[in-house]
C-alpha cells in the first residue's frame, strides 16, 4: 500500500465533507495504491456514509469515542497501512491529481518527513 489518506472529522458539514470525499474518489492514482480511513471523531450523531460509498475503494469508517484531533490522527495511524500518511482536513477538496504528486514528492525526496500544502 502506497498511501493512507486519513480524513479526521467531528460533527462535519454534511455538504463539506461530501465534497471532499468526493474529491479523493476522483483520484489520478489507481485505487489499489491508496487506501482512506474516515476517523468520526465522538461526532453526534455519529457519521454515516450514503450504501455503497465505499465500493470499489480500499476504504473504511472508524470511529474515535475519545475527542481531540491527536487522538482521531493517532486513531488513524495505527489503522493506517500506506508508506505514506496524508493528512485531509473534512472540508479540502482536492485535485484529481493530488495523490499521484503526493507520492511523486514522497518518492523524491524520501529524507523529508512532512509535506506541507496549501495557500
Amino acid at each position: 500500500m502506497k498511501i493512507s489518506v486519513i480524513i479526521c472529522t467531528h460533527n462535519p458539514r454534511k455538504d463539506y465533507l461530501q465534497k471532499t470525499l468526493n474529491s479523493i474518489r476522483m483520484q489520478t492514482l489507481h485505487t489499489c495504491d491508496w487506501e482512506l480511513l474516515l476517523i468520526d471523531n465522538a461526532s453526534q450523531p455519529e457519521v454515516r456514509l450514503p450504501q455503497g460509498w465505499l465500493d470499489g475503494l480500499q476504504a473504511k469508517l472508524v470511529y474515535e469515542k475519545q475527542i481531540g484531533l491527536t487522538k482521531a490522527r493517532l486513531r488513524g495511524i495505527s489503522e493506517s497501512n500506506g508508506d505514506l500518511l496524508v493528512f485531509v482536513d473534512d472540508d479540502n477538496i482536492l485535485q484529481p491529481n493530488y495523490l499521484e504528486k503526493a507520492w511523486d514528492i514522497y518518492n523524491k525526496y524520501s529524507s523529508l518527513s512532512a509535506i506541507v500544502t496549501g495557500k
